[in-house]
């Protein structure tokens, strides 16, 4: 029980901490709202993902394995949309760190971490055998800045 009591103190501070909250100082935003905003920019640039993009005009990507680029393109979508949700996740994230420092409660911040906690598969093991800064060049180009259709580009671009 002395770890949790720690543990939520440690939360407190770090919630009142104008110096690592400044974007969530929370003024007048309730948990709630932050949850709302948060679904709400997700709904958005799920709708994004309806924006095709035909092909991948890249030499690096070219020489790429099937399975490699089955990855890359996973990844690619991937970034796009944390890109696209981020300052609303932030936003809500640090609400629930504010919510748990006060109330104690840290169901609702673990069930969030869990939820944001990365997966691991072959998918995530073959980008992590690839170089970041091909991957991370391709992630900042015009096509995968933002959230795009990555079923749609991986079938037409990698035959089963």
């Amino acid at each position: 029980m002395e770890k949790k009591d720690n543990f939520g103190r440690a939360l407190k501070k770090l919630a009142a901490s104008s110096l690592l909250l400044p974007i969530v100082a929370n003024a007048g935003f309730t948990l709630e709202e932050a949850y709302q905003e948060v679904n709400q920019q997700t709904a958005r640039c799920l709708k994004m993902k309806n924006r095709p993009v035909d092909a991948i005009q890249d030499i690096w990507f070219d020489l790429l394995s099937s399975d490699q680029k089955r990855a890359v393109i996973f990844e690619l979508s991937k970034r796009a949309m944390d890109r696209c949700t981020l300052e609303k996740r932030e936003k809500y994230s640090w609400a629930l760190v504010k919510q748990a420092g006060e109330t104690g409660d840290l169901d609702s911040l673990k069930d969030w971490i869990s939820l944001n906690s990365p997966i691991e598969g072959k998918a995530q093991s073959i980008v992590k055998s690839l170089p970041e800064e091909e991957i991370n060049r391709l992630s900042l180009s015009d096509d995968f800045y933002y959230p795009f259709d990555s079923i749609a580009l991986r079938d037409k671009l990698i035959p089963e």
